[in-house]
């Protein structure tokens, strides 16, 4: 759950099941509140990458980037954007898993307002299962950004699509052609991240 309404009711970590989800074990994360999505390695199963939004009222918590290369024993932080800044999702690409997209939302939610984005939130790139991470924003909008949404084209993985929430009316669908390396705009259409 990586939305951000008043009434969202928030959860305790990871859990894992290993029999076909007749029982449960929790596996930590426990102070994450909010995890956006989890990605399995398709190669090995004990690599698991968890996008951790984090707390949506308060800053801290387990929020980032974890990974697990042992089925959720132990937990790694490879992406630690700052307290106020989680990870909701993290995407591998299907012909190479040690190529990880993750995407970072800047987010707070008071009682009187909800702010949306910040100079932290971005694209993230590793080529190396996670070791290392760069900023990948050529062809994004400039200033700050709020909530994007990522996808890797199943029928060419080569060409990543992201919406992207931002300023002055450079919202919108961009897609890239070379791996999330570079970016153009094909439409202005944008959803609001209030929900």
């Amino acid at each position: 759950e990586n939305n951000n309404q008043r009434s969202v009711s928030y959860g305790d970590g990871i859990y894992k099941s290993m029999d076909g989800g007749k029982s449960w074990e929790h596996k930590g994360l426990k102070n994450s509140e909010h995890i956006g999505m989890i990605a399995i390695d398709p190669t090995n199963s004990d690599v698991v990458y968890v996008a951790a939004t984090g707390p949506v009222w308060s800053a801290g918590g387990d929020r980032g980037l974890y990974k697990t290369i042992d089925g959720g024993e132990n937990w790694e932080k490879i992406l630690d954007i700052s307290e106020h800044t989680g990870v909701h999702e993290v995407h591998l690409d299907p012909r190479n898993s040690n190529i990880v997209y993750a995407v970072a939302h800047q987010r707070r939610r008071h009682v009187f307002t909800y702010i949306s984005g910040g100079p932290e939130s971005s694209v993230y790139k590793s080529t190396d299962g996670g070791k290392n991470f760069r900023k990948i924003t050529k062809g994004l909008p400039g200033g700050d950004l709020g909530r994007i949404g990522l996808d890797i084209s199943p029928a060419n993985p080569n060409v990543i699509y992201a919406v992207v929430e931002a300023q002055e009316d450079m919202g919108g669908v961009y897609r890239s052609t070379d791996l999330g390396e570079s970016r153009e705009r094909i439409s202005d259409y944008w959803t609001n991240d209030n929900y």
